[in-house]
């Protein structure tokens, strides 16, 4: 989460020192951008045997892109996707083994759709708004293989939920299309384990909240 706001704060500064520049405005801003994906997952869950598992979700690069359309000074709609890979361990003491750990890729994509509040409509350096919306978020599946070579499966069910950003756009020229974009996003999320049954027999249902930054490219039209 602390370089999250490391990036935005140095985005923030290149804006304010930033050539004074002719900022995109109202029309439609395409934006490419590598996606960093930090999902916010650490927790120990009850098992049978072993008593207990770590859960923990690593960090992943990705990537994304958006199109919005801004009909006025201020405010804009835009559809983005996200797409990244990040790791889930899985890690626990068995007797007879010791400390075991398995590492598998969950492959997670989320479509957004957010309302956008442009702070700075008579910027001439740069473009600074905020947003918030749904977003539909897939997980794909894992497969783990033991010591002995048994395979462990697990499926995870995806869901609609909400997110929030804050957005950095930097022209890259006078009366330029073109901008350098930057931004975080938090996007609230669990993770519904079909085939994984808790203590009490209910599925097993794990907060997998993702912290995002993206750094990138706009082009406005």
């Amino acid at each position: 989460m602390k370089r999250i706001w490391i990036v935005l704060g140095v985005l923030l500064v290149c804006g304010a020192l930033a050539t004074p520049v002719e900022a995109a405005g109202k029309g439609w801003h395409l934006r490419i951008f590598a996606a960093g994906l930090d999902p916010d997952l650490d927790v120990t869950v009850p098992s049978e045997n072993p008593d207990e598992v770590r859960v923990i979700g690593q960090s992943d690069l990705g990537f994304g892109a958006s199109l919005e359309y801004q009909f006025n000074d201020r405010f804009g709609l835009e559809l983005g996707a996200i797409s990244g890979s990040p790791e889930v361990e899985l890690s626990a003491d068995i007797p007879g083994y010791g400390h075991l750990s398995l590492t598998d890729s969950m492959s997670t994509q989320v479509i957004i759709v957010d309302l956008d509040f442009h702070l700075t409509p008579n910027s001439r350096a740069f473009d600074f708004y905020l947003g918030a919306g749904i977003a539909n978020v897939g997980f794909g599946d894992l497969h783990y293989v033991d010591p002995d070579g048994d395979p462990l499966d697990i499926s995870a069910d995806g869901e609609l939920t909400w997110s929030v950003k804050a957005g950095l756009d930097i022209a890259l020229g006078k009366e330029s299309r073109w901008a350098a974009v930057g931004g975080i996003r938090y996007i609230d999320s669990d993770i519904e384990l079909s085939n994984v049954d808790e203590p009490d027999g209910g599925p097993a249902t794990l907060s997998y909240n993702i912290f995002s930054f993206s750094v990138g490219i706009a082009f406005s039209f």
